[in-house]
């Protein structure tokens, strides 16, 4: 059986009875009243002025330990001595004993609260690191959308820009030919051009009529390739560009702007190279089916 060490305990009837650990003695302590509190100034001024002071409030006993305060707290130590089981009472059945200490030293056990997970912060929600990882990730297939679209959209404007300036630069190359026989008319402007250059007396007559060797003197190549020699000696960096094409009627006309450096002044007399350029009027007739020079001027 286990006793209760000696000491002062609460008999059950307001008063302190001294235990000797077998039995309850004749020994009886009161609890010390409770010393009221020294008068404020403000109380004696309204003593001595004859005003009556309000009643103190009743001092409220210790309530009970409730089942939120947890167990082995200090002021239940204070008051109930550490017992596994009530002292049996003189006088008393063992059942009247057990049920005044039963009151005394029965204690709430402690509130249980679920642990937090590992690492969790104050206020986490449970379940926290299962729901970040079930989580439907958001797709980025829209940035590959986005940059097909930029790719797509610059394709677009190089080909608006690109392709017409092509179609201008080819237009512009042939002085705005726009049909067979115009561009045919200019390239045997080119190939005369290159003939004079390079003294190729088949290309000269291939490119030329009859009546325009004749007009000018070109009877023979001996006498193309004297000339020709005289104009590779005379002029240098030597360019042609067709400024321009026109069909009237059975002949067409090509207009060319030619730059050089004249390595001779106007009297044929070498001096220092000097840039120039002339603006020449070719006329083009059609003979055998083929487009040659039948005319030439110059401003």
């Amino acid at each position: 059986m286990t006793t209760t060490p000696p000491g002062w305990y609460d008999d059950g009837h307001g008063a302190l009875r001294w235990w000797d650990g077998a039995q309850w003695t004749e020994h009886v302590a009161q609890p010390d009243p409770e010393s009221s509190p020294a008068p404020t100034e403000a109380e004696i001024v309204a003593e001595q002025l004859g005003f009556e002071q309000p009643a103190a409030a009743p001092a409220v006993a210790p309530a009970t330990p409730s089942a939120a305060e947890p167990a082995g707290s200090a002021s239940l130590d204070a008051v109930s001595p550490p017992v596994a089981g009530p002292p049996e009472v003189p006088g008393q059945p063992a059942s009247a004993a057990a049920q005044q200490y039963a009151a005394a030293q029965q204690y709430p056990a402690a509130q249980q609260y679920p642990p937090a997970a590992p690492g969790a912060y104050p206020g986490a929600p449970v379940g926290g690191g299962f729901v970040a990882a079930t989580e439907p990730r958001k797709s980025k297939l829209w940035i590959l959308w986005v940059v097909l679209g930029v790719v797509l959209l610059g394709i677009v404007i190089a080909a608006a820009v690109v392709i017409p300036l092509l179609f201008l630069s080819a237009t512009t190359a042939n002085g705005g030919a726009q049909s067979d026989d115009e561009r045919a008319a200019v390239a045997a402007v080119e190939v005369y051009d290159d003939a004079w250059q390079e003294g190729d007396c088949d290309a000269f007559t291939s490119a030329t009529s009859e009546l325009f060797r004749t007009d000018n003197g070109f009877t023979d190549c001996a006498t193309f390739e004297a000339e020709s020699d005289a104009f590779d000696q005379n002029f240098d960096d030597y360019e042609l560009t067709v400024t321009d094409v026109e069909t009237q009627g059975d002949e067409i006309a090509v207009t060319t702007s030619e730059t050089f450096t004249a390595l001779v002044d106007a009297d044929g007399q070498p001096s220092d190279p000097a840039p120039g350029s002339t603006v020449y009027h070719y006329t083009l007739v059609q003979v055998d089916g083929a487009w040659v020079i039948d005319a030439l001027t110059y401003e």
